[in-house]
C-alpha cells in the first residue's frame, strides 16, 4: 500500500514546494517503520527503496534552501535510527554525499589491449588472444591487480599469480601501481595524457628481467598538475552539516561501529561524507571543538581498521581526515591547541598508531599521512612526545649499533622517524616537538656520528672518491641521518645552530658526492634547510667559497708542476717563461677554467672545438594546467643535475658499455641521476655545423623520450616556463630524475634560453614573435586578459618569451604590464579554476599566498635581465 501511495505521488509530480520538506521527512520515517515491520521481506524493501530514490531525486531538484532543509531532515532521520540498523544510514548518507559533491558520470564501457613486452618475447610464455578486452569482462577489474591476475591465469604464469612484485603493468610508458582502479587509470593516465587509439594499451613484463626499470612509477592518481579549486565554493553544501549538528550525528554513528566487516558499507560512506565535510573551513572549526572529541572517535575507528588488512583504503581516509583536522587545530594559538589536545585522549592513541605502522608496513602516501598525524597528536604534550620517542629507542637511533647489525624492522622504524621529522609542522607548535627531540640528544647523536665517522677534513682538498670517503658514504645510517636532520632543522633555529657548529664543512663535502643512495642530493637538501637561518647561511657560503679557492690553489700547483716538467716556469711578475727551446711552442699552456667534461676533465681551454653538453632528463607533460581544452596542449619538462660532458666522450663511453643501455651508461657519469638527453653548448670556437648537428641529435632524444614530434622553439619556451614555475611554486627538482637540486637547475636556464634563441634566429621568426608579444601586451582589455588566463600561450608564456625578444630598455618599459598580467592570472584562476561564464566581478585582493608564486615568477624574469644581461644593461644605461 505504501508503494502504491508513493507511485501516485510520482505520477502527480506537482507537489507544492512548501510541503516538500515535510513530505520527505514523512517518507523517510515511513521507510524506517517499514524496515522494522517487514525485516524478512527483502524484495518489498528493495522495491520501496527504488521508489524512494525516485521520489527523493525529484524532491532535491528545488532551490538551494529547499535542498538544505532536505539535508537537515536526513540528519534527523539518521539520528532516530537504531544502532543495530546499518542499512538505512548508508542509504541516507549516500544521498548527502551525492548532494555535496555529485559523482562524475561513469565513463561507460571501454576496451583494453593486453600485450607482452616485445623485449621479453623469449622469456614469457603464452599470449593474450582476446584483444581487445571489454572492461566489463570478468577478471578485468576493479583494480589493476585483477588485470595482472587474469594475464597470469590466461598465460599459465602460475608462479606470478600470488606475487605482486614479479610482474609490471605499463600504460603510456608508465609503471602502474596494482592498487589503482582500472577505470581511473583509463581516465587519468590513458585518456587525459593523450593515449593513441580507443582501447587502452597495457604492456606486461617481468620485473628486473632486463635490468632496473627507468620509467615513471605511478602510485597515486592525484596529479600535481590538476587545477587548484576553491573548496569553499565547490563543497559549499557541506556547510549544512555544521548548521544542523550533522557532524555530531555522523561522529556518533562512527563511534557505534564495532565490527568493520558487518558495517563496512556504513564505514565507507561515513568516511566519504567526512572527507567531503572537512573540505570547508566551517566544518573544520566545528570538528576542532573539544567537546566533539572528533579525533578520539577517528583514532578509535582507525585502530579497528588497522587490524584488518582489507581495510587499507579506510585507514588512509581516516588518516587524511585526521590530518586535516589536526592541521586546522595546530594553526590556532598554543593555548587553544592545548585545550583541544586534552580531548584527543592519552598516549594510548600514539601507541595504537605506532603498533599499526609496525604490523602493516606503511608506504607512500599512507606513511606520509600517518607521520603527520603522529606528530600533530603530540604537540605541546610532554607525555605524548615521550611515548612517541620511546618507540625509537634504543634502536634504531643508536646509529653505530644500527650500522653493525640491524633488521628490516629497524629500517622501517628509522624510515618512519625520517618521515616523522619531515612531517612536523613548521610553526611554533611544531617546534615544541622539535625542541623535545633536541633535548633528548637525538640531534647530538646524529651530529656526533657524522663528526666521528667522517674523514678528517684536511686543509688540503681531499677528493670525495678517496677510500676514506667511500667507506663513510657507504654506512647504512648516513642517508637516514641526513634526512632526519633536514626535517628537524627546517625553520627551527636551535637545531640549525647545533648543526652549524661542526658539521657544515662535512655536509658540504658530502654535497659533492655521487652515490647510489643519492647522498649528494640529501646533503644539498640539508644545507638548503639550514639557509633559512641568515647566520648559518653565511657560514655555508663561506665554506663553499673556501672550497672554490682550494680547488683553484690546487689547480695552480698542478699547473706549476706541469710547467716544470715541460721546462717552463713563472717569474716573480707572474709571467710565463720558457727554459727549454724544445717547448717554445707551448706558450699557450694554462689551467682549465669554466665548464669541464666529467669524463676527460677537459673543457674549452684544451679542446676548444669539441662540443660540450649537459645531461638532462625530460618527461612528457601538459604545458598549461589551466588551459581550457578537452585535450590540453602537450609538451615536455626538463630538469638536470648539470653534469657536463663532451658529446664525443659520451658516445665513446656508450660504445664501451655494450651491455648497458645508452642512458644507463650515462647515469654513471651523471652522479647516478636518470637522464635521457644531452643539451649541447655552443662554445666560443665550436663550429656552428658541429653545434647544429648535436642540437639535432638532442631533438631526436626529446622525441624518443617524450613522444612529442614537434620540437620547436615554442616547445623550448614552454619548457623554460615550466622550469621557472618549479622555482616559483617551490616544487621538487629531483623527484623525476633522482638527483639535481635548485642550484643545479638554475645553471641550465641560460642554455635553454640560448637553444630557443638559436632556433628563432635561424628560422628568422624573431620579428613575428616580437610583434605577437607586443600585441599581447597592448591588448589590455579585461575580456582579453581573462580569456588568456585559460590559454597555453598566456601571461606566463609571454613573460618567459620576453628575455628572448625584448631589449633591456623595452623590458623596463613593459615589465609593469607583465606583472599586472601575472597578478590578474593568479586572481582569476583562484576565483575560477575553469573559465567563468562572465567577467569576474570580485576584485577584492586575496591573501598573499594566492599571488606569491606569480610574484616570484616575475622576480625570476626580472633577475634574468639584471644578472644574465647585466653588462648589456650597464652599457644601455651609460650615455
Amino acid at each position: 500500500m505504501l508503494t502504491e501511495l508513493m507511485a501516485s505521488f510520482l505520477e502527480q509530480g506537482n507537489i507544492k514546494q512548501q510541503y516538500k520538506g515535510r513530505l520527505v521527512g514523512a517518507v523517510l520515517n515511513g521507510y524506517l517503520s517499514l524496515r522494522r515491520l517487514v525485516v524478512q521481506r527483502t524484495r518489498l524493501i528493495d522495491e520501496t527503496q527504488d521508489k524512494l530514490l525516485e521520489l527523493l531525486e525529484e524532491m532535491t531538484t528545488g532551490t538551494e534552501e529547499e535542498t538544505k532543509a532536505f539535508m537537515a531532515i536526513c540528519i534527523q532521520t539518521v539520528e532516530k535510527c537504531s544502532p543495530q540498523d546499518v542499512r538505512t544510514p548508508v542509504f541516507v548518507f549516500e544521498r548527502l554525499c551525492s548532494i555535496i559533491y555529485p559523482e562524475e558520470n561513469d565513463i561507460g564501457e571501454f576496451y583494453l589491449t593486453l600485450e607482452k613486452d616485445p623485449q621479453q618475447e623469449d622469456f614469457l610464455q603464452g599470449r593474450m588472444l582476446g584483444n581487445p578486452y571489454s572492461c566489463n569482462e570478468p577478471g578485468l577489474g576493479p583494480l589493476m591487480r585483477d588485470v595482472k591476475n587474469k594475464i597470469c591465469q590466461d598465460c599459465e604464469l602460475v608462479a606470478l599469480l600470488e606475487d605482486d612484485n614479479g610482474m609490471e603493468l605499463l600504460v603510456n610508458n608508465k609503471i602502474i601501481s596494482l592498487d589503482l582502479p582500472v577505470k581511473e587509470v583509463y581516465k587519468k593516465i590513458w585518456v587525459s595524457e593523450g593515449g593513441e587509439g580507443d582501447s587502452m594499451r597495457v604492456v606486461y613484463r617481468m620485473r628486473g628481467l632486463l635490468g632496473d626499470a627507468t620509467e615513471e612509477f605511478v602510485e597515486t592518481l592525484h596529479a600535481k598538475t590538476q587545477q587548484q579549486v576553491d573548496n569553499e565554493q565547490l563543497y559549499k553544501m557541506a556547510n549544512v552539516m555544521a548548521q544542523c549538528e550533522g557532524l555530531q550525528v555522523i561522529l556518533g554513528r562512527l563511534s557505534q561501529i564495532r565490527d568493520t566487516t558487518r558495517s563496512r558499507p556504513l564505514l565507507q560512506v561515513i568516511l566519504k561524507l567526512l572527507q567531503l565535510c572537512v573540505k570547508v573551513s566551517t566544518n573544520q572549526e566545528v570538528l576542532c571543538q573539544p567537546q566533539l572529541r572528533a579525533i578520539s572517535v577517528l583514532l578509535n575507528t582507525l585502530h579497528l581498521c588497522v587490524s584488518d588488512t582489507s581495510n587499507q583504503q579506510a585507514t588512509q581516509l581516516i588518516e587524511q581526515i585526521t590530518e586535516t583536522i589536526l592541521s586546522k587545530a595546530a594553526s590556532k594559538s598554543p593555548d587553544e591547541f592545548l585545550v583541544f589536545s586534552r580531548s584527543v585522549g592519552g598516549v594510548e592513541h600514539i601507541d595504537s598508531l605506532l603498533d599499526g605502522s609496525s604490523s602493516n608496513a606503511a608506504s607512500g602516501s599512507l606513511l606520509h599521512h600517518l607521520t603527520r598525524v603522529l606528530a600533530a597528536l603530540t604537540y605541546g604534550n610532554r607525555d605524548k612526545m615521550a611515548a612517541l620517542m620511546n618507540y625509537f629507542r634504543p634502536y634504531p637511533l643508536d646509529f653505530d649499533k644500527f650500522d653493525a647489525d640491524h633488521t628490516l624492522e629497524d629500517e622501517q622504524k628509522l624510515e618512519l622517524f625520517c618521515n616523522l621529522a619531515i612531517g612536523i609542522e613548521r610553526s611554533s607548535l611544531g617546534n615544541t616537538l622539535k625542541d623535545y627531540i633536541l633535548s633528548l640528544g637525538i640531534v647530538g647523536q646524529a651530529l656526533g656520528y657524522i663528526t666521528n665517522h667522517a674523514p678528517l677534513v684536511k686543509p688540503t682538498f681531499m677528493h670525495s672518491d678517496s677510500d676514506e670517503w667511500k667507506e663513510f658514504i657507504s654506512k647504512p645510517s648516513l642517508k637516514y641521518i641526513l634526512r632526519l636532520l633536514t626535517g628537524l632543522a627546517s625553520h627551527h633555529k636551535p637545531t640549525q645552530d647545533a648543526v652549524s657548529v661542526d658539521c657544515i664543512t662535512i655536509v658540504h663535502r658530502l654535497e659533492q658526492v655521487s652515490s647510489d643512495e643519492h647522498v649528494g642530493s640529501l646533503a644539498e637538501n640539508l644545507l638548503e634547510s639550514l639557509c633559512t637561518n641568515e647566520t648559518v647561511a653565511s657560514k655555508i657560503e663561506e665554506v663553499r667559497e673556501t672550497t672554490r679557492a682550494e680547488k683553484k690553489r690546487l689547480a695552480m700547483a698542478m699547473r706549476q708542476k706541469q710547467l716544470g716538467a715541460l721546462g717552463m716556469r713563472t717569474n716573480d711578475k707572474g709571467q710565463l717563461t720558457v727554459e727549454s727551446t724544445i717547448m717554445q711552442q707551448m706558450e699557450e699552456l694554462g689551467e682549465e677554467t669554466g665548464l669541464v667534461c666529467v669524463i676527460c676533465r677537459e673543457g674549452y681551454k684544451f679542446q676548444p672545438a669539441k662540443v660540450l653538453g649537459v645531461y638532462t632528463f625530460t618527461k612528457r607533460c601538459n604545458v598549461e594546467e589551466f588551459e581550457n581544452k578537452s585535450r590540453k596542449t602537450v609538451g615536455y619538462s626538463t630538469v638536470t643535475h648539470f653534469n657536463v660532458v663532451h658529446i664525443d666522450c659520451h658516445m665513446s663511453a656508450v660504445r664501451l658499455a655494450r651491455a648497458r643501455d645508452e642512458w644507463e651508461s650515462a647515469a654513471l657519469q651523471n652522479a647516478n641521476t636518470r637522464c635521457n638527453g644531452l643539451l649541447p653548448l655552443w662554445g666560443p670556437q665550436v663550429p656552428e655545423s658541429a653545434f647544429a648537428s648535436c642540437l639535432a641529435r638532442h631533438n631526436t632524444y626529446l622525441q624518443e623520450s617524450t613522444g612529442h614530434r614537434d620540437i620547436s622553439y615554442t616547445s623550448t619556451v614552454h619548457d623554460l616556463k615550466l622550469l621557472l614555475l618549479r622555482f616559483s611554486q617551490e616544487k621538487s627538482f629531483h623527484e623525476d630524475a633522482g638527483g639535481g637540486g635548485p642550484q643545479s637547475n638554475m645553471h641550465i636556464i641560460p642554455y635553454l634560453m640560448h637553444m630557443a634563441l638559436y632556433v628563432i634566429n635561424t628560422t628568422r621568426c624573431g620579428p613575428r614573435e616580437a610583434k605577437n608579444l607586443r600585441t599581447f601586451m597592448e591588448n589590455s582589455s579585461v575580456e582579453r586578459r581573462t580569456e588568456s588566463c585559460y590559454e597555453a600561450e598566456g601571461a606566463h608564456y609571454w613573460a618567459t618569451f620576453a628575455p628572448l625578444l625584448l631589449s633591456g630598455g623595452e623590458w623596463h618599459n613593459w615589465r609593469v604590464a607583465h606583472l599586472r598580467s601575472l597578478l590578474w592570472a593568479a586572481h582569476v584562476r583562484h576565483l575560477h579554476p575553469s573559465p567563468p561564464q562572465s567577467l569576474p566581478q570580485d576584485l577584492t585582493p586575496r591573501p598573499y599566498h594566492v599571488y606569491k608564486s606569480n610574484l616570484v615568477f616575475f622576480a625570476l624574469i626580472d633577475a634574468i635581465y639584471n644578472n644574465h644581461f647585466k653588462v648589456l644593461l650597464t652599457k644601455i644605461a651609460t650615455p
